[in-house]
């Protein structure tokens, strides 16, 4: 599954996110590309499409954010900030797989080893004033 989308709109990002949520066996995300190229803004509109009507930050600061919507629940991490791979034990990083129906990894390459395999790479980009969103199943 190679697919590329022109998410420059809401709408245009709104329709790509609603292509991917059908593919229901695919869990975690890694989200590549560089900063305002619309990785948060991917998985905020992710989470309203998935039923999510609270607020939706970014984690760059707190490192990972949790999401509960019904009894699942969502994981989006941003360790664009993160010093060592070794800080994300303090993020029971090594639970993740076990207790989040999605997981979302911005900068995913600070996270050494720790992390659970990808099974969708998303890379976004920013190209002559429009933003592009490549997506490949691992």
């Amino acid at each position: 599954m190679e697919q590329i989308f022109d998410i420059t709109t809401r709408d245009a990002l709104d329709v790509a996110v609603a292509e991917l949520r059908q593919h229901a066996d695919k869990k975690v995300y890694y989200l590549e590309g560089e900063l305002g190229a619309g990785k948060t803004t991917f998985v905020q509109h992710w989470l309203r499409q998935a039923g999510y009507d609270g607020a939706v930050q970014s984690p760059t600061y707190a490192l990972m954010n949790e999401y509960y919507i019904g009894q699942h629940t969502v994981i989006h991490a941003d360790l664009y900030r993160l010093a060592t791979p070794d800080e994300l034990l303090y993020l029971d990083v090594r639970d993740w797989g076990e207790r989040a129906a999605r997981i979302f990894i911005e900068w995913a390459q600070n996270g050494g080893d720790y992390l659970p395999a990808a099974d969708v790479f998303c890379q976004f980009a920013l190209r002559d004033g429009r933003r592009y969103l490549s997506v490949a199943a691992a």
